[in-house]
């Protein structure tokens, strides 16, 4: 590959095989950190000069697509036999050889060295019957194997730096903390009104953001609503229900309303128009949802449980995953109380703006520099 790089350039190769699937939460930590890097810190070539020194970024997919960069300054090749995880562990290290990647998405070549890889959680090792057999056979080794031969593991809390220590092995001084950022909340700010082809309830309402694995506790909150009887909110569920290595949910209640996926711009304003996000999440490595309700001025109850007060701290209301008695008390101490929930809504925004894009993209690029 290295026919086609810049002259007297160092190749910066970034595993780009994300861009041909829908979003999820991995994919927004990655199309935002390099967003930023495009937008801030790379020229016109995609390349970055310091000490004497420049390194050009290049984007690497899968062929059979047609795809294109979302950024205009770095170059995407589409190149391989493969496609999947077969393109990322027999193509994508062959292509690569010799020169440095970056893998953002919690997957990469397992056995490449020369290898920056970014690891969401720990969850095949922690919860491992929300997952298929060969799912999660297949994670536990790329964890374990991958975790020691990177050269540097980036990971987005301390619970999961601790996490991967504890169940995969992987070293701690290995690993460099990179939290995700809010900044895009406010970017999908608009005039028009995204929701007014929705069909809303007419009263307030609860808000859960997330996809149908049995992880997100979808159930604890169709328990709380009965728990409230008359005094239940109505609960619209937005998020993609058809995965198919998560077990079905059952989502049908007189309290709820699923959208499916929503436009971010609709997202936004959903957080805006909600009386509190409910996340009641059993796992996480982080949890952007509740980070992004706070920064859009939409109040948050959430577990007591992995990363989550780690990133809420004290601008939510928690309750027990386990408990349904304890979400339902969480969430008539937001609705039934204005004042406490004009304090949350507060107390978030001034939590969110501690968590930056910019922040996180100066450190990755620091990061490639300092190891390549």
């Amino acid at each position: 590959m290295s026919a086609g790089t810049e002259k007297n350039a160092t190749t910066i190769w970034v595993n780009a095989r994300f861009l041909d699937r829908p979003v999820t939460g991995v994919d927004r930590v990655a199309r935002e950190l390099l967003g930023v890097l495009a937008e801030r810190y790379l020229d016109g070539q995609g390349c970055w000069y310091a000490g004497g020194r420049r390194l050009c970024l290049r984007l690497i997919a899968p062929g059979g697509s047609d795809t294109p960069s979302p950024w205009h300054n770095l170059r995407l090749v589409r190149v391989g036999v493969f496609r999947g995880h077969a393109w990322e562990q027999f193509d994508l290290p062959r292509l690569t050889r010799g020169e440095y990647l970056v893998s953002l998405c919690n997957t990469g070549p397992m056995l490449k060295r020369l290898h920056i890889l970014f690891l969401h959680d720990a969850q095949p090792f922690v919860i491992p019957e929300n997952f298929s057999p060969a799912f999660r056979c297949w994670y536990r080794i790329l964890f374990r194997v991958a975790g020691r031969l990177s050269r540097r593991i980036l990971v987005n809390s301390r619970f999961t730096r601790q996490e991967l220590h504890h169940h995969a092995g992987v070293p701690c001084h290995k690993m460099v903390l990179c939290y995700p950022g809010s900044d895009h909340v406010r970017h999908n700010e608009g005039d028009a009104d995204p929701l007014s082809h929705l069909e809303l309830p007419d009263q307030p309402f609860l808000l859960a953001v997330a996809s149908a694995n049995p992880n997100k506790n979808f159930a604890l909150i169709i328990r709380a609503l009965g728990t409230l009887g008359s005094k239940a909110p109505h609960c619209v569920i937005v998020g993609r229900t058809n995965q198919r290595h998560f077990g079905e949910v059952s989502l049908d209640s007189e309290h709820v309303t699923h959208l499916g996926y929503v436009s971010d711009a609709e997202l936004l304003a959903l957080y805006r128009r909600a009386l509190c996000l409910v996340f009641p999440s059993i796992y996480e490595g982080f949890g952007l949802p509740p980070l992004e309700a706070m920064a859009a001025g939409c109040p948050v109850v959430a577990s007591r449980t992995s990363a989550m007060p780690e990133i809420s701290g004290t601008a939510a209301e928690y309750c027990d995953p386990g408990d349904h008695r304890t979400l339902a008390r969480a969430i008539l101490s937001v609705v039934e109380s204005p004042a406490r929930r004009r304090e949350m809504i507060q107390q978030g925004i001034r939590r969110a703006r501690n968590f930056s894009w910019d922040d996180s993209g100066r450190l990755l690029l620091e990061l490639i520099a300092d190891t390549a």
